[in-house]
């Protein structure tokens, strides 16, 4: 990693120091209801503002300098070149640089070695990349003291990433998509259209930097955006919109089933100690009984959160082990199991559904 700037701190406002202020439009409305609401930070707070130069992000550093004076934040921005787009990766950086300056916001600029980094941490293609900038951008923030790290994802973002997602198999969690905060990670554009980042960039005369790669179709969210969405748009023309919408939902119902799906767990376990958390799969002992009161889609909570619990990060279940769990309650074989990823398996006995670690052999002539 190379060229990092770390600039003095910014001045409280972070915002323009000449000029008289821009007229709100759609996008400051959206991303002030959004600071305010979901994506909240404390006055005072310091965010590190992610900026490829692209029409998304710098619509994001724009509107983010118009609200840091009265939401009482410090901005810095950040941009990664990333090295795979040669000169104009370069001219990128340049240009996210000169408009942090014209904003009167420091910036933190950096260049990296994208494929030789991919190589050295087994990452390739899109998804590799992604992980070097959240990298540059935890490690930046943690640099400067900043308390978030806001990204410019728009709604339309999240329709398709719920058209992925949908397209690829996924459960009521990945319906959710992008959230609007996760940890440090906030979104404030995440409830705003590309129609309204577009009319914002037009009203303040900004040109952004513009990536050939996102109209290539071969890779999958392009072709999505290109082909998919505008299709749909022929039923609904705030498709988008409506996609959107449906993740907020989702992950509202993800975030009461997770509560309901805990109660449960706690509940039903049985355990000697009475102590799941942290005990492993030993302490993971469920009562069938007390989970056929509760719906399966509770259920099928439940598996999950007993399985984390008992294997920590690692592999999910996959929708073949919770269908396996759920014949294990209802039909209630003794002696049934069923094995689950991390060296873990689950055992019906005595009407308890026995979290588990497999037994390891024994060496012959061993001790």
């Amino acid at each position: 990693m190379s060229g990092v700037r770390i600039p003095a701190p910014p001045p409280p406002s972070g915002a323009r120091s000449r000029g008289a202020a821009p007229r709100p439009d759609a996008l400051y409305r959206a991303a002030r209801a959004a600071l305010l609401g979901p994506c909240r930070v404390a006055r005072g707070s310091t965010v590190l503002v992610a900026c490829s130069g692209g029409p998304d992000s710098l619509a994001l550093i724009s509107v983010l300098s118009e609200l840091a004076r009265t939401l009482h934040l410090t901005l810095v921005v950040a941009h990664l070149d990333h090295g795979m787009r040669g000169p104009a990766g370069a001219a990128d950086a340049r240009s996210v640089a000169r408009r942090a300056r014209a904003l009167g916001l420091p910036a933190v600029v950096a260049r990296a070695d994208g494929a030789v980094w991919m190589r050295a941490h087994g990452h390739s293609g899109e998804n590799g990349l992604r992980r070097l900038r959240r990298a540059f951008l935890v490690r930046t923030a943690k640099r400067v003291g900043a308390d978030a790290i806001a990204l410019g994802h728009t709604a339309d973002d999240q329709a398709e990433t719920v058209l992925l997602r949908l397209a690829r198999g996924t459960g009521l969690a990945g319906l959710a998509a992008m959230r609007p905060r996760r940890g440090r990670i906030i979104r404030p554009l995440l409830f705003a259209s590309r129609i309204d980042v577009r009319a914002h960039l037009a009203s303040r005369r900004l040109r952004p930097r513009i990536d050939a790669t996102n109209d290539d179709p071969a890779f999958r969210r392009n072709y999505v955006r290109a082909e998919i969405l505008p299709r749909l748009a022929r039923l609904n023309p705030r498709i988008a919109e409506a996609l959107a919408g449906l993740a907020a939902r989702a992950a509202g119902l993800d975030a009461w089933l997770t509560t309901e799906a805990a109660g449960a767990l706690e509940a039903a376990n049985d355990a000697p100690s009475g102590v799941v958390e942290g005990s492993g799969a030993a302490g993971i002992r469920l009562v069938a009984r007390i989970l056929l009161g509760y719906h399966p889609i509770v259920r099928e909570m439940v598996f999950a959160q007993a399985y984390r619990r008992a294997a920590g990060a690692g592999a999910g279940l996959t929708r073949r082990h919770l269908d396996a769990l759920e014949s294990m309650v209802v039909h209630g074989r003794e002696g049934a199991r069923v094995d689950l990823p991390e060296s873990l398996h689950a055992r019906r006995s005595r009407g308890r559904i026995c979290f588990e670690a497999h037994a390891r052999p024994t060496r012959k002539g061993g001790t």
